[in-house]
């Protein structure tokens, strides 16, 4: 993507944000009610480990204060999938019922004017509650808090934003190319379970799997061992490059797909 490309587009994103805050100004009970149910989410999730921990030493290999950081990265996730691609969810229906022509035409990459035009406030809300979480979990796994592990936990962030782009983005490329599907939707019911428990739990084939080839589990367990240590520096380059390589395949088989798509004007 050229200099000039990359301005379009965050120019554009400034343009939803700027729409977004617009319409959640005028539905304040709905953004107070959204703040309200995933702050519910959060806590259910945190009280489940909790009691677990209050019986055992650890899971699968990581202890209670692993596991913070581990949940903080999956409430970081959420976060951004809620903020900037919760327009994801809605695609299959979009795709039934033909309304994706306009986006031939825009200006700009398909995909990202989709799925990241739906800028929702009230995930911002939920974003600062779920990295003060995550830096409280952090704070209580790591004896020492330094410049480098707050890099590290930075890029740690952005792989678990990148890796939800990826899932999401693999939900629509299913149904793209299962035209008039809701396959997609299906496929994240059964599998997003494994994003909030170490994919250690599972076998060395299916933990790689989950890991590397259709990566529920790098939403929490890569950047958590990138911050906890659980990878050497050369471990971490290559497991952060294969998730990069992975993205821009997953973009691309995207853009394909959605070239096959039949429009209702076509």
């Amino acid at each position: 993507m050229s200099a000039n490309a990359f301005v379009q587009h965050l120019r554009i994103a400034g343009q939803y944000a700027r729409i977004g805050v617009i319409r959640k100004s005028q539905f304040r009970v709905e953004f107070w009610s959204q703040v309200v149910m995933d702050c519910c989410w959060y806590a259910s999730h945190v009280a489940v480990f909790e009691v677990l921990y209050a019986h055992v030493d650890d899971i699968a290999g990581w202890n209670r204060e692993q596991f913070r950081v581990l949940l903080g990265f999956l409430f970081v996730s959420d976060a951004f999938m809620m903020v900037w691609l919760g327009q994801m969810w809605r695609f299959w229906r979009d795709l039934k019922d033909g309304k994706l022509d306009s986006f031939r035409v825009r200006p700009g990459a398909t995909l990202f004017l989709y799925g990241f035009q739906q800028f929702s406030v009230e995930g911002c809300v939920n974003m600062a509650v779920a990295m003060t979480y995550l830096a409280y979990g952090i704070g209580r796994a790591c004896e020492h808090v330094t410049l480098g592990l707050v890099l590290v936990t930075l890029i740690a962030v952005a792989v678990s934003w990148w890796v939800r782009t990826i899932l999401v983005t693999f939900y629509g490329l299913v149904d793209l190319w299962l035209l008039g599907s809701d396959a997609g939707q299906f496929v994240n019911e059964a599998i997003h379970a494994v994003a909030d428990r170490p994919a250690d739990v599972f076998g060395a084939r299916v933990r790689t799997f989950l890991l590397y080839i259709l990566p529920v589990g790098a939403l929490t367990q890569v950047p958590a061992g990138m911050v906890l240590g659980r990878y050497t520096p050369l471990g971490a380059v290559v497991a952060v490059g294969w998730l990069g390589m992975l993205g821009v395949g997953m973009f691309a088989a995207w853009n394909r797909g959605f070239r096959r798509y039949e429009s209702a004007m076509g």
